[in-house]
């Protein structure tokens, strides 16, 4: 078998939960993050020069995300989380800087390491503290509430800061970006002070002992075709609305928008994210995870597909209410795949659902920015909305996680 004994859960996991919950918070408050593409148009870069930068984040995300993911598992999750909001810090400064295009694709290459080692370790802390492990027929429902909650949360945060970075951006990009360096180190001093059990350690080397893990890790899903299958879907998925979402400043720009009032319209999007995530909780105990998926994504595809309507006030009513279904998906489909999971392999095996979508983005992004310069952002809505609709569907012919899941 290769569910191995999990690691002790953390001590006082439940008592340290609200750390967690402040470092998530840190986590999603992202001063630049309706500025930065046009922060670095500003300084003259293209959108093919920009799309070349997102793709050295998701290299990162390639490269790093099961060797962070087995750092979690073997030497703990708190540190790697440190180390993610550490990175945050220094990437935000090289941004700032952005004196070339090779040390603007450091700073994304960076920012996409620091997601690297925040992303599966997050959820497998945050999975053993609330104690899901020890149900096995309702934890993944209880986890999804858990999970909806912190979301949404994180979500508000997010919306404020957007906004506020957004509008200091119009007196200065030093204050987002300065903002930025400041939240990544808090983030290490909270993510420093979390507790978990102590995890079991080999006698192998460190390298010796990543390749074991990972070999184990691998075998786990060549196991479960369902969870395998629905890692790659949640890859293209996650694509889809990523592209979406990242490009969504530049297609408003376009139309005349300010950065304030992009900045608006981002906050607007983390804050009806926030209220799908919050009821996640109340779904999830329905079950039939497949076929809410197929619904939300159906909805959600819709749209991002109505984005391209002429008209900017239903074009930004229907992009946020494609994020309400977002923000649903998210819980519900991270609860669905820990509860897959063998537990010590669980930040792992979450990293490759982000090894998946960021190999796919490499691609897609700058295909993407391409595709809006020569059909138009309204061509590239339409055809993103498409392709979540198609994926929604998919999930539903998706063999089943195993008993009693529907």
């Amino acid at each position: 078998m290769l569910d191995a004994e999990p690691a002790a859960p953390p001590a006082s996991g439940a008592g340290h939960v609200w750390r967690f919950y402040a470092f998530q918070l840190t986590a999603e408050a992202r001063f630049d993050s309706a500025i930065w593409i046009i922060y670095l148009q500003s300084r003259g870069y293209s959108l093919a020069e920009i799309g070349l930068a997102e793709s050295a984040f998701h290299l990162a995300h390639v490269l790093l995300e099961l060797p962070s993911g087995s750092f979690a598992d073997l030497v703990g999750r708190r540190w790697s989380l440190a180390a993610g909001a550490a990175l945050v810090s220094v990437s935000s400064a090289l941004l700032w800087a952005a004196p070339s295009l090779p040390l603007v694709v450091l700073s994304l290459f960076l920012s996409g390491a620091s997601f690297s080692f925040r992303s599966g370790a997050d959820r497998a802390w945050l999975y053993e503290a609330v104690g899901a492990d020890t149900d096995t027929t309702d934890g993944h429902a209880r986890f999804a509430g858990v999970l909806g909650k912190v979301l949404g949360a994180a979500y508000v945060v997010g919306a404020a800061a957007t906004w506020l970075g957004a509008a200091l951006s119009q007196a200065s990009y030093g204050f987002p970006f300065g903002l930025g360096i400041g939240i990544g180190l808090g983030g290490v001093w909270l993510a420093a002070g979390l507790v978990e059990g102590k995890r079991e350690r080999s006698s192998a080397t460190a390298v010796g002992e990543v390749r074991r893990h990972v070999g184990e890790a691998w075998r786990a899903l060549a196991e479960r075709r369902a969870l395998s299958a629905m890692l790659v879907l949640s890859g293209l998925f996650w694509t889809a609305c990523t592209v979406a979402h990242l490009y969504i400043q530049a297609a408003f720009a376009a139309r005349g928008m300010s950065n304030s009032g992009i900045g608006l319209v981002a906050a607007a999007t983390l804050l009806v994210s926030a209220a799908g995530a919050g009821l996640a909780g109340r779904i999830a105990v329905l079950g039939r995870f497949r076929l809410w998926f197929a619904i939300l994504a159906g909805i959600a595809g819709a749209g991002v597909a109505a984005t391209a309507w002429p008209g900017l006030a239903l074009a930004i009513t229907a992009y946020l209410g494609a994020q309400v279904a977002y923000g649903l998906i998210e819980p519900l489909l991270g609860a669905w795949l820990s509860r897959g999971m063998p537990a010590a392999q669980r930040a792992t095996l979450l990293s490759v659902e982000s090894w998946l979508f960021s190999l796919t983005m490499i691609f897609a992004f700058p295909l993407a920015g391409l595709y809006a310069e020569r059909a138009g952002w309204g061509a590239l809505y339409i055809a993103c909305g498409v392709a979540t609709v198609v994926l929604g569907l998919v999930a539903l012919g998706l063999p089943r996680l195993g008993r009693g899941d529907v």
